[in-house]
């Protein structure tokens, strides 16, 4: 009989080679920087005949295990894995090869990289991230067959658009107006705001690797304007290889054609991206639905369109130089869009109409340098001049002959032309292995305005600040992040601008974010001095109004779970304003508008949303809602009046056969607007709710290289909702305020095309 401690190692040997014989094959995925990469997607089909596969995700720190047994491992298995920002491997790995087993994913250059860049020290990832950062990439953008900024956001929580069809899309984040949110291209202030808010519709996504959405006050590291969010489109910077070409053509049964292409070149140390593109709409009345009918015909009252024809040139040119310590970049932007109004034919012999003309041209220039130091520190300087010019006029056509001249009445025809000069500069630290970052620097703006209905002809009004945070990490887990912000307006006194940002990784799942901030927002121009008056609107501005400011709480608790299948992601959050001295739009006579100072204005509200994505299907949810509470409701001891809302989006990806299907949905509940009672006095009236909906499907041929969608937009055919009979800056009479074309079919063709580097 053996002794006990015979018996004892015979077991536990024998215990080992029966785990080894039924043991797992150890993947670990990492980046070429060293980092892991978590939750990638690893797809695993063993070569052992009459065996099946499946797919896992590794977990935060890019490690797995491939289920298979040593004798299946030995025949070998092929793994596929995946990941968004980085390149698709497949490999074939046996047991002989040694267990643990560790692969290197590459940079994709199409795709989007996996960082997010605003208001951080360094890229970083969202995860990690300090602020709440929500990031709609390349893929999400053509599941939704996005053209604009406004198609990009029209499913996102917390955000609501609103038509204007001659000034164009503007919208609201966390109950606040648009222009609260601060819209940047690659860091960049966007001008030419028009009733307060950036057309949407006037920046087009093509060249866009993604769109990063702040929710709530990035006010210490851009000033005004950042207090409800800021969004920042994040442009291509190269393509990798030697050359690409990317052509697509986009097309809408009532009328729409967009056609655009990119170019990159790669060289040495150099990339250069060239863009160009041509968006066509040829106007839509709820009147005439169906195809579009674009042969000639008789002049008519169909000649009136609700949605006004519009036509869009633009191009964008972008260089970067990237050496071992010095980067150098510039990018140049062009933009001209037109907007026609035709009118009715005039009774009695409906043989002449008046015609309105809108054109808005923009022209961008930014330099950037960034120079790298050691231990994580570097500076970056930004130098950016933005030119917005809009052109009125007004059209006496002859519709017998077609002949036209312009009106000869100085009030029917305005320019005017609005500059932003920017000079930015930061330095920063930010290394993962220190207790204490930073980042201080200085943001110089200038803006002027130019025209007869400006002011006195020309007004101008600058902003120049230093700002500064730290990051204090006492340990990995926890980030305490102040900051504060100091300004000199020309016009105003500014005060200092604090916040306080916490990030606290509770554990390996749920991360904790808390913010507070102050904000401060000094009236633009437009709101001092423009004087707009055309048929559908008459606001002018006000030279007596106060600035804003405001305070902002926010909360969020976010958690992460990789299960053996999917990535699971799930977030509840609440957020509190309050402005003092809100600058808003108000009825003063009859049909004239103007901005005025409505006192205290606060906001508060919150969010939840889940998602759950394993590669095959990618579904998310989640529900908003926001209370207002303003004077009115105040003088009257009313309670907020909330609003709700609630999005879903299912996708099914076919990854074999290159097939991918999308949908997606929103309901907004009516909105409180404001009415001139019929005593006069200032009542409530309210936007009706409305839902929103969009059906697409991808396929994918020729190695990826050519790409087909078709769909459906507004499938619930949503066109014009009920309102007040003078709720806004129109005109008395109308019932109803449009919000969408109706119910249309659309195709995108997209050819993608790569020189390869070899």
């Amino acid at each position: 009989m053996m002794p006990f401690t015979e018996r004892l190692v015979v077991l536990l040997v024998t215990g080992l080679l029966a785990l080894v014989a039924q043991g797992q094959l150890s993947v670990s995925v990492g980046d070429a920087a060293g980092d892991p990469v978590p939750y990638a997607h690893v797809a695993w089909q063993p070569l052992k005949p009459g065996s099946s596969g499946g797919l896992f995700v590794v977990d935060a720190n890019g490690k797995g295990l491939v289920p298979v047994d040593m004798a299946t491992a030995q025949l070998g298995v092929i793994v596929r894995i995946s990941f968004v920002g980085f390149r698709s491997l497949t490999d074939t790995v046996r047991g002989g090869d040694g267990i643990g087993i560790h692969f290197v994913l590459l940079s994709e250059e199409l795709d989007l990289p996996e960082y997010v860049v605003t208001g951080q020290y360094a890229p970083a990832s969202p995860e990690r991230a300090v602020h709440r950062v929500r990031v709609i990439d390349a893929v999400q953008l053509q599941r939704m067959a996005a053209n604009n900024l406004g198609d990009a956001l029209r499913n996102e929580l917390n955000i609501r658009l609103s038509q204007d069809n001659v000034l164009g899309t503007s919208m609201s984040m966390q109950g606040l107006g648009g222009q609260n949110v601060k819209l940047l291209v690659d860091g960049v202030p966007v001008i030419g705001r028009q009733d307060g808010n950036i057309d949407l519709a006037q920046i087009d996504l093509t060249g866009i690797e993604r769109v990063e959405v702040v929710e709530g006050p990035l006010s210490v590291n851009y000033g005004t304007n950042a207090l409800a969010g800021t969004i920042n489109l994040i442009t291509k910077k190269g393509g990798g290889r030697p050359a690409t070409l990317k052509a697509s053509a986009y097309a809408e049964h009532i009328g729409r054609l967009n056609t655009t292409v990119t170019g990159t070149r790669h060289w040495g140390k150099n990339d250069i991206v060239l863009t160009a593109g041509r968006n066509f709409f040829a106007g839509w009345d709820p009147r005439h639905p169906g195809f579009v009918d674009l042969t000639p015909s008789l002049a008519d009252t169909n000649r009136f369109q609700q949605w006004k024809p519009r036509e869009q040139f633009f191009g964008r040119l972008g260089y970067r130089r990237v050496g071992e310590h010095w980067d150098l970049g510039y990018k140049g932007e062009a933009m001209h869009d037109l907007i026609t109004n035709r009118g009715m034919p005039r009774a009695p012999y409906f043989e002449s109409a008046f015609d309105e003309r809108y054109t808005t041209i923009r022209f961008d220039n930014s330099i950037t340098v960034e120079r790298r130091f050691g231990a994580g520190r570097k500076a970056n300087a930004m130098v950016a001049h933005n030119r917005y010019a809009r052109y009125s006029n007004l059209w006496y056509r002859d519709l017998t002959t077609l002949n036209e001249q312009l009106v000869d009445a100085a009030t029917e025809q305005d320019t005017s032309g609005f500059t932003l000069s920017n000079i930015r500069a930061t330095f920063a630290q930010a290394r993962d292995s220190a207790r204490v970052n930073f980042e201080a620097g200085m943001d110089l703006n200038l803006e002027t305005g130019a025209g007869r209905r400006i002011g006195d002809g020309e007004e101008e009004i600058g902003d120049y600040a230093a700002f500064a945070s730290a990051e204090y990490r006492p340990s990995r887990s926890f980030t305490l992040r102040p900051g504060l912000r100091y300004a000199y307006n020309t016009r105003y006194g500014a005060p200092f601008i604090p916040s306080l940002n916490v990030r606290w990784q509770l554990n390996d799942g749920f991360t904790l974010r808390a913010s507070y901030a102050n904000g401060f927002r000094a009236p633009s121009l437009k709101e001092l001095y423009l004087l707009f008056v055309d048929v559908n609107h008459d606001i002018v501005g006000n030279t007596d109004l106060e600035a804003e400011r405001s305070h902002n709480m926010s909360a969020a608790l976010a958690y992460r779970h990789a299960k053996d299948k999917g990535v699971y992601t799930s977030e509840v959050s609440v957020f509190y304003n309050v402005v003092d001295d809100l600058i808003s739009l108000a009825q003063i006579t009859g049909t004239r508008y103007s901005y005025i100072n409505v006192g205290e204005y606060r906001t508060a509200g919150g969010s939840m949303g889940a998602g759950w994505d394993n590669g095959h299907w990618v579904i998310s949810c989640g529900a908003a809602l926001t209370g207002r509470y303003d004077e009115l409701a105040a003088a009257t001891n009313g309670p907020f009046l909330f609003t709700s809302e609630v999005r879903a989006s299912i996708t099914k990806q076919w990854l074999r056969k290159g097939w991918s299907g999308s949908v997606f949905w929103k309901w907004q509940d009516r909105l409180a607007n404001y009415a001139i009672l019929a005593d006069g006095n200032v009542g409530r009236s309210f936007i009706g709710s409305f839902h929103m909906a969009d059906a697409s499907l991808t396929k994918r041929l020729w190695s990826g290289r050519l790409a087909l969608t078709g769909g459906c937009k507004n499938l619930l055919d949503v066109q014009s909702l009920n309102a007040s009979l003078s709720g806004g800056a129109h005109n008395a009479g109308s019932a109803s305020v449009p919000m969408s074309t109706g119910r249309l079919a659309f195709l995108r063709v997209e050819l993608d095309l790569k020189r390869s580097s070899k």
